[in-house]
């Protein structure tokens, strides 16, 4: 039996999918659209509102809640079309390919006939979508109703179970799509003021 005397590095996770969080814009987006595709998260999407919808214990009971959750997941649907597009401008743009995955994955990309749900204007500037995604909704309200949905998920009961796969795993790179918009909306408004008293 081979014995390790080298110290382990504690508390240390050998792969996590928020490690590439902290990665450069279009290193983190791969990571992203690595794992789920912008079809994929609209179809689980519907999948998770439908569930929340069915499910009599969730925090979706009244009619103002179900309403807010559909409204909510059109425009989450229409926030990760926009990230896509930022990807696929930002990706493609670079020439070179650094790995056998890059060409590939830039070979998808270049082939994908993703059909979007947002207008010609919005695939034209998806920042101006995502800005007025985050002056619609609080963060806080946002990263609160991702966890009702998930919770809905979770403790749903009923002939759409087998969808339950990667929940959590999902759940992160929504969440993460979410809060970078919001962390960019953030940035481009200081911008924005820095230019505006710079101008004075």
């Amino acid at each position: 039996m081979k014995s390790n005397t080298g110290e382990r590095e504690r508390f240390q996770k050998p792969f996590s999918f928020l490690s590439h969080t902290k990665a450069t814009l279009p290193a983190a987006l791969q990571a992203v659209f690595q794992n789920f595709q912008p079809e994929d998260f609209s179809g689980r999407l519907n999948q998770w509102q439908r569930m929340a919808l069915a499910n009599d214990q969730s925090a979706y009971d009244a009619a103002a809640a179900r309403e807010d959750l559909m409204d909510v997941t059109d425009d989450l649907k229409k926030l990760v079309e926009c990230w896509h597009l930022i990807f696929k401008k930002k990706f493609l743009k670079n020439s070179r390919s650094q790995t056998k995955l890059e060409r590939l994955q830039r070979k998808i990309l270049a082939q994908h006939g993703f059909v979007y749900t947002l207008t010609k204007d919005e695939q034209a500037k998806p920042m101006l979508f995502l800005r007025r995604f985050c002056k619609s909704f609080d963060r806080a309200y946002i990263e609160m109703e991702l966890l009702d949905m998930l919770d809905a998920v979770v403790t749903y009961h009923g002939v759409n179970e087998n969808h339950k796969d990667n929940l959590v795993f999902f759940y992160q790179h929504l969440l993460f799509l979410v809060r970078l918009s919001y962390k960019i909306n953030k940035a481009k408004r200081n911008q924005s003021k820095q230019i505006r008293h710079a101008q004075y």
